[in-house]
């Protein structure tokens, strides 16, 4: 296997797996739920290996025996991880700042602490050796492959990132733990990830107050479609938990399915819930679509996280149990407070 070999180079020259890490002579993997992500623990580090979900043969291999103290964050997921580790002073750059909801890394922006790159796509090699940046961490779905191998080259350690392409909230949630490695946190990070998996747990075991599963509608129209999470998702693996019966539960795929307007006006008489419709009032949606008025489910409960788009995308991929709390109680409890969610008014 390839990872085995991996580890066994790792052997060979001297960082050998602490004891604890151990399972029959093999080092124990460190993460539960990622299907993407693998860290050991070694005598003196970690080393961690990324696969890439495009093509599972490449994988991302590298021996982290010391932790980085000037990191570059290019997606607003990242920033939220950094942030709930609270090791923002350790960012040196920002993909942009218009999409950034964290106060402490506003501040060290303010200040010029931190660099705006304002495009992934655009990576500025002379402001990122200028902040001295020992570290990248990027999304991989750019055409950023050119620019990665150059500041490879020039001693930064770039780091793929495909927490988005994980089926399971919690296993989104587990690359808290790269970023525990990254900065020196990584028994902070495992007590982090603990409690969101706990809470998590807690809450899709918890009995539900209606009777019958509500029939539940997401997305939004996209050009001549409507464009919705698919049905192997992370965010139906949420829906699920939840007991909603989400109308494209039965479509393949993990990324986003897609429908004909016409078989969504004719279809859906009996949802009740319409999720995330890209917009935060009624108004807006009518402004964007006027003809959202003729669908069945326009007048009942719509709920988003519009009103607060940075928050949601900063920290809706770190605590999924705080997600799950807010579906649980747009299904049971509507007059609950909600983290992320809002409901559409006029």
């Amino acid at each position: 296997m390839r990872w085995l070999a991996f580890l066994l180079i790792l052997l060979a020259s001297g960082c050998r797996p602490k004891s604890d890490s151990q399972r029959g002579g093999i080092p124990r993997n460190l993460c539960q739920y990622s299907k993407l992500l693998t860290i050991w623990r070694v005598e003196d580090g970690y080393a961690i290996e990324i696969q890439n979900p495009e093509h599972p043969k490449a994988r991302f291999k590298f021996l982290l025996k010391k932790s980085f103290k000037r990191i570059a964050a290019l997606s607003a997921t990242h920033v939220g991880m950094m942030a709930a580790l609270k090791q923002e002073h350790l960012l040196c750059a920002i993909p942009d700042k218009r999409y950034l909801h964290a106060p402490k890394v506003k501040k060290l922006l303010a200040k010029g602490s931190i660099i705006d790159l304002q495009s992934e796509q655009q990576l500025s090699v002379k402001k990122l050796l200028a902040k001295q940046t020992q570290a990248l961490i990027y999304s991989g779905f750019g055409p950023e492959k050119a620019q990665i191998k150059r500041l490879s080259t020039l001693g930064i350690t770039c780091i793929p990132n495909f927490e988005w392409r994980e089926t399971h909230p919690l296993a989104r949630a587990e690359w808290i733990l790269l970023f525990g490695a990254l900065t020196g946190q990584f028994e902070k990070a495992q007590l982090h990830f603990r409690k969101v998996c706990q809470n998590y747990m807690r809450i899709r075991k918890q009995p539900k107050l209606c009777n019958t599963n509500p029939n539940v509608i997401s997305g939004y129209i996209y050009g001549d479609q409507w464009i919705a999470p698919a049905g192997n998702s992370f965010e139906s693996k949420l829906y699920a938990d939840v007991e909603f019966a989400y109308y494209f539960n039965e479509r393949p795929g993990t990324g986003s399915c897609f429908s004909s307007i016409p078989s969504i006006l004719t279809k859906s008489a009996s949802v009740s819930i319409w999720l995330n419709p890209g917009q935060s009032s009624r108004s807006a949606l009518l402004a964007q679509y006027p003809k959202y008025k003729y669908f069945p489910f326009f007048e009942k409960r719509i709920f988003c996280y519009t009103h607060n788009t940075n928050f949601y995308w900063e920290w809706a991929a770190v605590r999924p149990d705080w997600v799950l709390s807010d579906l649980s109680n747009i299904r049971d409890n509507p007059t609950a407070d909600l983290h992320f969610y809002k409901e559409l008014k006029l």
